[in-house]
């Protein structure tokens, strides 16, 4: 059956006028066909341009549907995307190759910003002890007040409130400092662990339980 094509293919071919151009394309079917001309409805399909002895001189690729022109793009969306990312790592690996010759300065760099933040811990938490006495006095003085069958005036009550709030906002600036700690370590951590990594350096023994 190929060789029958062929053989057709090439009569039709050297039918042809010198000048004129033979084409090859596939319809619907995947039935090929041969012609001086492809019918408008198969254009988009892809086809080949033929030389009067019947070899490929030029090939158009079918059309690209709106999926494969969707895919094509997120493709290319997503090259250029690594490529940024790409650029952007090995900046972050030069400046942290720059920043430290050993680890011990890593370690030395986590520990400086641990005894930061502990500081400021320390600062908030020498705020607290005052605000906590004034909350503590103003719940007592309440107290007092409701036993004594009276109503607490709206002074007194707006003051608890407030003193309320200002303990709850201190405590809540310690919760997140703390947090930061884990933060800081894990911070340094990586970058100790990225640092071996760029030094191919032996990967540190896990820690013992």
């Amino acid at each position: 059956m190929r060789y029958l094509i062929t053989a057709i293919m090439l009569v039709l071919v050297s039918s042809q006028p010198a000048l004129a151009k033979m084409y090859k394309w596939v319809d619907e079917k995947g039935v090929t066909h041969y012609g001086d001309s492809i019918p408008p409805q198969y254009a988009p399909r892809g086809s080949s341009e033929l030389s009067k002895g019947g070899t490929v001189i030029k090939k158009t690729d079918a059309a690209l549907t709106p999926e494969q022109i969707k895919a094509k793009e997120d493709a290319e969306a997503k090259k250029k995307e690594d490529a940024k990312n790409a650029v952007e790592q090995a900046r972050k690996d030069k400046a942290l190759l720059d920043s430290y010759t050993n680890e011990k300065e890593i370690d030395m760099a986590r520990e400086r910003n641990l005894q930061l933040t502990d500081v400021a811990i320390q600062g908030t938490q020498t705020r607290l002890k005052p605000a906590q006495a004034k909350l503590d006095g103003l719940r007592r003085h309440v107290e007092a007040i409701k036993k004594s069958k009276r109503p607490v005036p709206a002074d007194i009550a707006e003051d608890l409130l407030d003193a309320e709030k200002a303990v709850a906002q201190l405590n809540n600036e310690i919760k997140l400092k703390l947090q930061e700690k884990e933060t800081i370590r894990a911070k340094y951590e990586a970058e100790k662990a990225h640092y071996r990594e760029l030094k191919h350096l032996s990967p540190q023994p896990s820690a013992k339980p």
